[in-house]
């Protein structure tokens, strides 16, 4: 009975440690290596399962961002609109904790940031 007791406590602790890596719904803090210097932005990300959702806010203005998140891998995907028309971006991340880290492709080259969990 304790053997079971202790292997129960074991699963429930992994499943919670699980279910915290994967929950991004909140503020992160970004900092981003452009080739012009580092950028900061905000992103507010609302999960629901594997759907993420929410904005992003840059020197560039605010806009609507959506994705999803698959364990630690996290894809998002925004648009900028331009002068000489929109900016597709592309996220790709690893989560690990209150932590992120990964790459961004501005269609026309590409660059690493981290970010930080508020």
């Amino acid at each position: 009975m304790a053997r079971l007791f202790s292997t129960l406590l074991a699963l429930g602790m992994l499943a919670t440690g699980l279910s915290a890596q994967g929950n991004l719904a909140g503020s992160w803090e970004l900092s981003i290596n452009g080739p012009e210097g580092v950028i900061t932005a905000t992103a507010d990300l609302k999960q629901d399962g594997e759907k993420i959702t929410g904005s992003i806010a840059s020197p560039q203005g605010t806009v609507d961002l959506t994705g999803t998140a698959n364990g630690k891998t996290v894809n998002l995907s925004f648009t900028i609109p331009g002068p000489s028309g929109n900016l597709d971006i592309k996220v790709t991340g690893e989560v690990e904790g209150a932590d992120m880290k990964g790459m961004i492709d501005f269609g026309l080259g590409m660059a690493d940031f981290t970010a930080k969990k508020k």
